[in-house]
């Protein structure tokens, strides 16, 4: 049974805590210096279950870390295409409808999953009036209130652009498949406006996050959707996504590059104790620990304004090569028994 549809069945209920860590070039610093901000999400209605699913995560001890290796295999598996964006029009892909049935549009959906201290209309169990937004793209929280002036603040981002999907092959949908990608959870992320905006219709060769802390997740995420959907994509946004690049004169990691932490030892998961895993950063190189989406005062969802602009401004790309644990918080030791007894029939099959 996939890993969230395991948590969706009742099997097993826990909130998982997400920390980032990045290596960072410092001969200065031999030990790490370390902050851990743990923020508590749903895993099944979050994007870590998919990543989970398709194997693109490894666990040690009590935290799950994206598994590079897996990762770049499946991108080097992925069919390359041209950059030919010919016929694409954005209204062939019908978005911000109601796939799930729960009479809720996916962008209050992803609104309601990714913010924080969220405030729904009077009346509504749907409309987001205000909230937090722990913006994965840039680091940054961001608070809003809901309003023609305020809305285009949080922007619901395509990690793989619908133009993009459109050259892989989406092309040859029909309006019920598109339509379904452009709504698909697994393929949609809040995130800040002017991120967005600069990303555009732009994969991995021309941006990526500003916040290098994500840049693994980022690229499994883009892998998985590609995968899944079995979408191409052009070659020298293959070889971003699995060696890295420049971008406007900044250089980038690859998946690659996404490895288990120094130190860490893989051991199987107690079911009665968790512990944090411990990082040892090598000698020329300082390990921080930070928090992709960390607990803050409220603020507010956007609607009325464009969700998602495909523009064509460049961002510059941070240098960083990125790991990410899905650390565990105690509430989920049961989870993380019953996860190893997962892995432990996947690797026996």
């Amino acid at each position: 049974m996939p890993f969230s549809s395991l948590l969706r069945s009742g099997a097993a209920s826990a909130l998982l805590a997400i920390t980032a860590t990045t290596a960072v070039a410092s001969p200065a610093l031999a030990a790490p210096d370390t902050v851990h901000v743990p923020v508590a999400l749903d895993v099944a209605k979050s994007n870590v279950a998919p990543l989970i699913d398709a194997e693109f995560a490894s666990q040690v001890d009590d935290a799950w870390y994206v598994d590079g290796a897996a990762v770049a295999a499946a991108a080097e598996g992925l069919r390359t295409v041209n950059s030919s964006q010919t016929g694409y029009d954005r209204d062939l892909f019908k978005h911000w409808s109601d796939p799930d049935g729960n009479g809720c549009d996916a962008r209050n959906d992803m609104l309601q999953r990714d913010l924080t201290n969220v405030v729904l209309r009077d009346g509504s169990d749907c409309i987001v009036e205000r909230g937090t937004l722990n913006d994965p793209y840039t680091g940054e929280a961001i608070p809003f209130t809901r309003g023609v002036a305020t809305s285009g603040a949080v922007q619901i981002d395509h990690i793989i652009p619908l133009a993009a999907a459109w050259t892989g092959g989406a092309n040859e949908w029909d309006a019920t498949q598109r339509e379904a990608f452009a709504n698909d959870p697994m393929n949609l992320q809040a995130a800040e406006g002017r991120a967005n905006s600069a990303k555009g219709m732009r994969l991995a060769s021309e941006w990526m996050p500003t916040n290098t802390a994500f840049h693994c997740t980022y690229l499994a995420q883009m892998t998985n959707v590609l995968k899944a959907y079995d979408l191409g994509i052009t070659p020298i946004d293959q070889d971003a996504i699995i060696n890295g690049g420049t971008i406007n004169g900044v250089s980038f990691a690859g998946v690659s590059s996404c490895a288990l932490p120094a130190g860490a030892v893989v051991t199987a998961p107690s079911a009665t104790t968790v512990e944090t895993v411990q990082v040892t950063a090598a000698p020329e190189s300082t390990s921080t620990t930070v928090p992709v989406g960390a607990e803050t005062p409220a603020a507010v969802a956007p609607t009325e304004a464009a969700p998602e602009v495909e523009a064509e401004s460049p961002v510059l790309a941070t240098t960083g090569d990125a790991a990410l644990p899905w650390t565990l918080g105690l509430a989920g030791a049961a989870l993380v028994a019953l996860t190893a007894l997962v892995l432990q029939h996947r690797r026996r099959a």
